[in-house]
């Protein structure tokens, strides 16, 4: 027999992507080191079944779990904090729920009823949260979460989550309200140097609608919030001043956490909770990273090139730009990152040369994933530059590909060389091809999706250095493989396939070329950004940003650490 399981909502006021996942991420750390086993929700009010075939500029990065989920980026958000790993059913969208829904009353379950948001859908809501308490923490264990944190997406007032109120309103009184809290984030304007509280008032409003008041309100602002704005906000919250709780802008979401703890956010909830204080809380390795990232700018910097086609919103690549700096972080170096449009630069006048000027002042380049024509020969050209100036390169997915294509171009003489992801615009000879699993003519949830294995053979190559094993579980979501018909001219002729797939032995997972003729140039097909974590960087991205600061690869084995930061 499982304890009961305590929920702890949030949602969010006046805007969308004002923090709710880096304050629920903050606040599950703070329980987690208060000694409580924690676990996650995200609730997206979308129709999408998932977030696979939704545009990365409208939406941000498709965070993939290792169960082939393909998720929101604050399930990213989440695992990097804890260090944790969620799944596909950690995050709901409404086209889940009710495909759900009217897959049950194709089968009759509902018995002959009219089908209604209230008690259906609702009810559907309910299940689908506590059903996630009794999923095991990890896979190998009987744990279960002691608290259950769930994100309810977008903003109070949205006409697509009034369900999920309704949801939450029926839990407190199912539950008790001793085990069901809901936290309000809003943002505080600033204008003329005032700060104005009517947006936020309005906010308040607009959740009493739903039946519900906050038993917290978390105030992200400028500045740290002012005490007339937080006696305004208790009287038409209804709550006390001590449950406002005010998160002001800061350099690094590192602080966030120590900003919490020191209002007392954590113990305040366990309060509402009826729980004890099981262990005094550690967050040492934030209070003090704050500083340890500022003492790293004195330092020399180190420029890193990522080229790519969703740099409009930089969300797109989330997981990717928190590798690459927790790598840095950990090897003490002071990274830049120069994001490099690949789109805009298509519409220029001698758009390769242009780029190749711009190439010239990274220390390294990174092709990230991506899909579709537009910025493609852009990116053959970036493996072209980054290969023949000997400068450290990391492809991934896509970029992968890209180092492919372009080396049959430049290196086999093949000069229609190019992938059959471009049949539509670009006939040629296929080095890249659809996997035969995949069907062409879908597009959700149709790829190769979730944690699978690498075997890495030769314990002299590059990727063994790195991964210091012969078998390597990475991320994918790829519909494309290197066409197994062409990878013995490209092995010939020097390419180096260090990593296969553990399955067949047969599809290709990590190309390289041995250090003699490059220091480090290294493409994976998976995704290593979506395993690294906060204070355990994953170590491809250690090794890149070590060959940016170093010039060359470090054979020796990379000591990943944060003891010595200046206190």
């Amino acid at each position: 027999m499982f304890k009961k399981c305590k929920y702890l909502f949030i949602c969010g006021a006046i805007a969308s992507g004002i923090g709710k996942g880096t304050i629920n991420s903050s606040i599950g750390m703070l329980l987690k080191e208060y000694g409580y086993k924690v676990s996650f929700l995200k609730i997206d009010p979308y129709l999408n079944i998932d977030a696979g075939t939704m545009n990365p500029y409208e939406h941000g990065e498709v965070f993939v779990t290792g169960d082939g989920g393909e998720v929101d980026l604050d399930i990213g958000n989440y695992e990097r904090f804890l260090d944790i790993e969620l799944s596909f059913y950690h995050s709901l969208t409404s086209g889940k729920l009710y495909q759900k829904i009217l897959q049950k009353e194709r089968e009759g379950h509902y018995l002959g009823k009219t089908v209604q948001v209230i008690p259906h859908v609702v009810d559907e809501i309910k299940n689908w949260i506590k059903n996630l308490t009794t999923v095991p923490l990890k896979s190998d264990t009987n744990e279960r979460p002691d608290i259950l944190l769930i994100e309810v997406g977008g903003t109070v007032g949205d006409l697509e989550s009034t369900c999920y109120y309704e949801a939450v309103r029926q839990m407190i009184n199912e539950e008790g309200k001793e085990n069901v809290g809901l936290i309000m984030l809003t943002y505080i304007l600033t204008l003329n140097n005032e700060q104005k509280t009517k947006p936020a008032q309005n906010g308040i409003k607009d959740l009493r609608y739903t039946g519900l008041l906050a038993d917290f309100i978390i105030c992200r602002s400028e500045n740290e919030l002012q005490n007339p704005q937080r006696d305004k906000l208790a009287m038409f919250g209804n709550i006390s001043k001590d449950s406002i709780f005010s998160v002001p802008n800061s350099q690094h979401i590192y602080d966030v956490p120590e900003v919490l703890q020191k209002q007392k956010l954590a113990e305040r909830i366990l309060e509402k909770f009826k729980l004890p204080i099981q262990q005094v809380p550690n967050i040492q390795q934030y209070t003090q990273f704050g500083q340890y990232l500022n003492d790293l700018q004195t330092s020399k910097p180190v420029t890193i090139g990522i080229m790519g086609k969703y740099m409009k919103n930089l969300d797109a690549y989330m997981s990717l730009i928190k590798a690459l700096k927790e790598a840095s972080y950990a090897i003490k170096v002071n990274l830049q990152l120069k994001y490099i449009d690949l789109i805009d630069f298509s519409s220029k006048q001698n758009a390769e040369e242009e780029l190749e000027k711009e190439c010239k002042q990274f220390d390294a380049i990174l092709v990230p994933g991506g899909f579709g024509y537009n910025g493609f020969n852009l990116k053959i050209k970036c493996c072209q530059y980054a290969r023949e100036n000997k400068i450290p390169f990391l492809g991934i997915c896509y970029g992968f590909q890209a180092a492919v294509v372009e080396y049959a171009r430049n290196v086999l003489g093949v000069k229609d060389a190019t992938t059959e992801e471009l049949k539509d615009e670009l006939i040629g000879s296929n080095f890249v091809v659809f996997m035969p699993e995949i069907n062409p003519k879908l597009f959700g949830g149709n790829m190769r999706l979730g944690n699978h294995q690498t075997i890495i053979e030769n314990k002299d190559s590059i990727a063994y250095q790195i991964y210091d094993s012969e078998v390597v579980e990475e991320r994918h979501r790829h519909r494309y493989e290197v066409n197994p018909q062409k990878i013995q001219n490209l092995t010939e002729n020097g390419l180096v396939f260090s990593g296969k797939d553990r399955k067949t032995g047969q599809r290709m997972e990590i190309l390289e070329l041995p250090n003699h003729l490059h220091p480090f140039f290294v493409g994976v097909q998976y995704h290593p950004e979506f395993t690294s974590k906060n204070f355990k960087p994953n170590p491809l991205f250690v090794s890149f940003v070590s060959a940016a600061a170093n010039g060359e690869f470090r054979k020796s084995k990379i000591d990943v650490n944060y003891n010595n930061k200046k206190n």
